[in-house]
């Protein structure tokens, strides 16, 4: 079998490491400063590799190659069930003990079902994105429609019941935490991973601007016609109305920075970018409504 990525076409042992670095890059955004959880985890799948290949669960397969949910689960069971047992494949010479006794394969396997949930959820963002027309709106509106599959998978392992209040407050924090990423992968696509006033292309200081805020309107967090791609100064000047841009998508500074007008650091990054148009995005122009939302707020 083979995948395509982004044009590439990759065989199963290629995409099997690509898989494996998304897991990693996935555990150690989430670790706790001098924790070695996400190490630990890593371990654990990678022996429980070999381990599931003598017991013929993989049928020949590489354990990164699977991607069914379901299929996790199942291994998830045999691992909780089996690993603490003396006599176990999971306690067999050669392996470190700690692993099957203080539960690593299964909390791993846990946590690789819940990457393997979110991340089938993300190329559903990205499906939709690739196969809607040309209404940033409505697109904005089928990618705040769209559903995690398995979300129940996301609290188990918090024994919280999914259908509390607690458990939806888990679903939807970690629903905004996921589509906050995708819009800003989303805005650096559109802008071809550039800053659209300076041009910058380091993807680490670039930032997806919202024109109108997350928390001030709902309904067009997703609306890619509502962001621009600015690199960090711009955007933190941005977001606190210190520079706007006009009808024709020009940069335009607030009055409030006169006072800055003859220092010469301020002449280089912003003096010079006054009235300059910005990069366009490929797709979807910034909204102009939105923009004259933003303007009303400029510091006086």
């Amino acid at each position: 079998m083979q995948k395509v990525l982004v044009g590439l076409v990759l065989p199963d042992r290629l995409l099997a490491m690509n898989v494996r670095k998304q897991y990693s890059e996935f555990l150690y955004a989430g670790n706790v400063q001098g924790s070695n959880k996400a190490s630990s985890y890593i371990r654990a799948l990678v022996l429980l590799d070999g381990i599931l290949r003598q017991t013929g669960l993989l049928e020949h397969r590489d354990f990164w190659s699977i991607e069914s949910v379901d299929e996790i689960d199942r291994l998830y069971k045999y691992a909780l069930e089996f690993q603490k047992e003396e006599g176990s494949i999971f306690l067999h010479s050669g392996l470190p003990p700690s692993y099957g006794r203080n539960g690593y394969y299964s909390a791993a396997l846990k946590s690789y079902q819940q990457f393997l949930v979110l991340r089938q959820y993300e190329d559903g963002l990205w499906d939709v994105y690739n196969t809607s027309g040309i209404d940033p709106t409505e697109l904005g509106k089928k990618l705040a429609r769209k559903k995690i599959k398995f979300a129940e998978t996301l609290v188990e392992d918090r024994d919280v019941d999914f259908s509390t209040k607690e458990g939806k407050d888990i679903l939807r924090q970690t629903k905004a935490r996921v589509n906050q990423k995708f819009f800003r992968d989303m805005i650096l696509v559109d802008y071809e991973t550039q800053c659209c006033v300076t041009g910058l292309n380091i993807p680490a200081v670039l930032r997806a601007s919202h024109i109108v805020g997350w928390a001030e309107d709902k309904a067009n967090r997703m609306n890619p016609a509502n962001g621009l791609c600015l690199s960090a100064t711009y955007d933190a000047a941005f977001d606190r109305h210190l520079i706007s841009f006009d009808d024709d998508f020009r940069m335009i500074l607030s009055p409030g920075l006169k006072e800055h007008y003859s220092n010469e650091a301020f002449k280089t990054h912003f003096l010079a970018f006054e009235g300059k148009l910005i990069s366009p995005p490929k797709r979807f122009c910034p909204d102009q409504s939105f923009l004259e939302k933003h303007r009303q707020k400029l510091v006086a």
